[in-house]
């Protein structure tokens, strides 16, 4: 009996070895990416993969700020890691988008695993306040940003005086100056507006515009010599995470 639990523990412990960790990145700190500890997508993402790698692949997820991550992955972006240096490359990178600052080359540099199809869009009070197709209908209007985030079309209107920005440092402070009408809307992923309209019944008050100020997808991001870990997210339904 001694034995044959001893060679349990010992095959055990070799399938540990034998697993390939990667480290999973994100710098979306906010619902439904994350919602507190252990829960939103970006623990349910973590979770489904795991589980469909029956001990392959061991993924752990890591929470991090932008900046921190812009660090990391520069060697890669300037293409250091191909040329002058040896750089780690099991890591991936949850929700984002070949266009948000990862290097002129990024959708060659880099692999991009569609996830999640995603727009921002604009929210107000009430439908009534204005109809949002573009960014000039936001002209002569008081607009709560995220505090470090760009607007495309925007921020050119916010510069020349058109548009009054003020900064907000969490999606929800946003969203309840906009409740307070001490401005006339903010921007936010409609992801997250969708949860917290969910979860806190005071934002079912709140419109979002019909028209986004942008689409886009949200990706998972790799490096392209990681082919058997890009085969395997080729292999799944990543849907499922969504169900």
């Amino acid at each position: 009996m001694k034995k044959a639990i001893l060679l349990v523990l010992f095959v055990f412990s070799l399938s540990l070895f034998a697993q390939e960790k990667f480290i999973i990145y994100t710098y979306h700190n906010h619902s439904p990416f994350i919602n507190s500890q252990n829960s939103g997508l970006s623990y349910d993402v973590v979770r489904y993969l795991n589980t469909q790698a029956k001990g392959k692949y061991l993924f752990e997820l890591k929470v991090i700020p932008r900046s921190r991550l812009n660090y990391i992955l520069k060697p890669w972006i300037n293409k250091d890691c191909l040329k002058i240096r040896k750089c780690d490359a099991n890591w991936m990178v949850l929700w984002v988008n070949q266009k948000w600052g990862f290097g002129q080359d990024s959708l060659s540099n880099f692999s991009w695993t569609a996830l999640l199809q995603d727009s921002n869009v604009i929210i107000s009070s009430s439908k009534a306040d204005f109809y949002y197709t573009k960014p000039e209908d936001l002209i002569g209007k008081k607009l709560a940003g995220m505090a470090g985030h760009r607007y495309l079309g925007i921020d050119d209107l916010v510069d020349s005086g058109k548009i009054k920005r003020i900064n907000g440092n969490t999606e929800v402070e946003n969203l309840k100056v906009v409740l307070s009408k001490r401005v006339d809307a903010t921007l936010l992923p409609k992801s997250t507006f969708e949860y917290y309209q969910k979860t806190n019944t005071e934002f079912k008050k709140l419109y979002a515009s019909d028209v986004s100020h942008q689409d886009y997808m949200r990706n998972i991001m790799t490096v392209p010599q990681n082919k058997e870990l890009i085969a395997y997210f080729n292999s799944l339904d990543l849907s499922e995470i969504f169900k």
